[in-house]
């Protein structure tokens, strides 16, 4: 079932792209309404990207639970769920309440600019969607499903983000529990030694892995979130037309420039955080030094 919806979530944003690309080349390219066009594509790639990752997915647990085995002499970091949750929740929130921001903006705009022929909800419709409905006509269930493709899409976008962030995080608390066992232990033995290589290579070996399989995913996901950036910035340049398109505009903005700097963020933690044992090692008194340490 979940590749199936995958593959459906999928076709979806794919058919949504191609109208926007149809709509440009009858209408010609409008600059702020490459966003949608952007948003559709880079939206059925993280799917693909996905659905292939899934196939690999049980491998990747296979090899962290076996270096969680390994490593339960470090200890837990007891906050490390909450966290997972807070940035979760943090995260899904926010984007529901961009994404009703959207929604309500499209009822206002299409308040001003429609009469109304038929139906309040086919004019707000035609609005938010006007690459699908200028060359279909419009009827309720066509409108849920194509509603129903954006709101899958939004998600997704969210989601990919999320979850670039989390595995960072995951990664980096590994991480920190091997420095923190290097800044505790007094007794820097042969063996203790041989453990933190062994550890070490085994969590460098899982960050190569993740990076081989998520790495395409990460540069999607930067630069949908770039480009969508510039657009807004382009957007800025325009005048608001009332509070509700203003109280929007600057909720998109602002959420878009936190998850930008979130998922930097966190894939520079695990960079910084991966160097530090390092610096422990530069600074082991000689009596410790061994081979151990020079491998």
């Amino acid at each position: 079932f979940r590749v199936v919806y995958s593959a459906l979530n999928a076709s979806g944003a794919f058919i949504s792209f191609g109208f926007w690309l149809i709509k440009f080349c009858v209408d010609g390219l409008v600059v702020d309404k490459t966003a949608h066009m952007a948003f559709y594509i880079s939206t059925f790639l993280c799917s693909i990207h996905l659905i292939k990752l899934a196939k690999h997915w049980n491998g990747i647990l296979q090899e962290w639970s076996y270096i969680e085995m390994s490593m339960r002499g470090y200890g837990n970091d007891v906050n490390l769920k909450k966290r997972y949750l807070w940035m979760t929740v943090t995260s899904f929130t926010l984007g529901t309440i961009e994404h009703a921001l959207f929604i309500i903006n499209g009822i206002y705009a299409a308040d001003a600019c429609a009469s109304y022929v038929i139906s309040p909800l086919r004019a707000t419709m035609e609005v938010l969607f006007n690459n699908f409905f200028s060359f279909i006509t419009f009827n309720v269930w066509l409108g849920i499903l194509v509603k129903l493709i954006n709101l899958l899409a939004t998600f997704t976008w969210i989601f990919t983000d999320i979850f670039i962030s989390l595995v960072s995080v995951a990664l980096t608390a590994k991480f920190r529990q091997l420095v923190v066992r290097l800044k505790k232990n007094k007794v820097m033995h042969h063996q203790f030694w041989r453990e933190i290589r062994q550890d070490y290579h085994k969590l460098y070996i899982l960050c190569k892995k993740m990076d081989k399989h998520i790495s395409f995913l990460v540069l999607i996901s930067y630069m949908h979130n770039i480009f969508f950036l510039c657009i807004q910035l382009y957007n800025s340049l325009r005048e608001r037309k009332g509070v509700v398109e203003s109280t929007y505009f600057v909720f998109s903005f602002s959420f878009l420039v936190s998850r930008i700097i979130a998922v930097s963020m966190y894939g520079a933690w695990l960079h910084d955080e991966a160097r530090k044992p390092m610096e422990y090692l530069y600074n082991v008194p000689t009596e410790y030094y061994c081979n151990e340490i020079s491998r």
